[in-house]
């Protein structure tokens, strides 16, 4: 019996899956400059022509699996999706944005090398900009609404102190204390 169009669709979306999983532990072991196609496609089980036809490059790989990942973030932020924050929501972004990175460790070790690295960064800064506008936008609402004095400085501080607090764990998830770490960090905002 033939396939249907939906039963293509879900072996197409299995299969671009499977690819964007080997080219995640292969980046986040090897380093994107050193992980070939080749490579991925052999950790993926297909062949090199099978991937370009869910990827036209290594870099428009890369560039999918941030944009995935940062999409992942945007599930956690604001819940409700009516552009306000409130205490019990930042308290729950925090919460859940730590947890989605205990979840996938490689992922998160990919996301913040990419950032020291500006040939691959260039690939997704402008998209990352545009979706982070809006979080601090909304962040910087929420510390207005607190009554801080310069509520897109305490934005920018809050957010700079996760991506601090989920980067030394990522880099060192056996020693860092983030349960602990996290309940100091909600308690600085009360938000515990």
């Amino acid at each position: 019996m033939p396939r249907t169009a939906h039963q293509f669709m879900e072996i197409r979306e299995t299969r671009k899956a499977q690819i964007m999983e080997a080219a995640l532990e292969l980046f986040a072991k090897k380093g994107f400059h050193s992980t070939s196609v080749a490579d991925i496609s052999k950790e993926a089980g297909i062949s090199k022509g099978l991937l370009y036809n869910y990827f036209e490059s290594k870099e428009a790989l890369i560039k999918e699996l941030i944009m995935h990942g940062f999409d992942e973030i945007m599930t956690v932020f604001d819940p409700n999706h009516d552009g306000i924050l409130t205490g019990e929501e930042m308290k729950y972004l925090t919460i859940e944005l730590l947890e989605l990175i205990k979840a996938d460790i490689q992922f998160w070790k990919l996301y913040f090398s990419i950032f020291t690295q500006p040939p691959i960064y260039n690939l997704v800064e402008k998209w990352i900009m545009k979706k982070a506008e809006p979080i601090f936008t909304i962040i910087g609402a929420y510390f207005k609404q607190e009554g801080y004095e310069n509520p897109m400085v305490e934005a920018r501080l809050f957010t700079a102190m996760l991506d601090g607090i989920t980067m030394n764990f990522v880099f060192d998830p056996d020693n860092f204390p983030i349960e602990h770490v996290r309940d100091r960090f909600l308690s600085l905002y009360n938000l515990d």
